[in-house]
């Protein structure tokens, strides 16, 4: 079954969030974080990913954001 990849920048653009979205009974979750800047790329497991992009951004006043990708459907 294929999953659908969302790709969105939080904190003014300085950070990309890939996520892959909830299809069926698969969980929603972050795959990866990249620095725009320097092109570094963050990985780790997607408890780690929703930590940090919770962190950044409520750090950046982002908190209120609606993100584009859900991270559980089934509950």
């Amino acid at each position: 079954m294929a999953q659908v990849i969302e790709s969105s920048f939080i904190c003014d653009g300085r950070f990309r969030v890939l996520a892959i979205n909830a299809v069926g009974r698969r969980k929603g979750r972050i795959v990866e974080v990249q620095v725009v800047d320097s092109g570094e790329r963050v990985h780790g497991s997607a408890r780690r990913m929703e930590r940090l992009v919770h962190k950044l951004r409520s750090s950046s006043g982002d908190a209120d954001y609606v993100s584009p990708w859900t991270p559980d459907t089934t509950s």
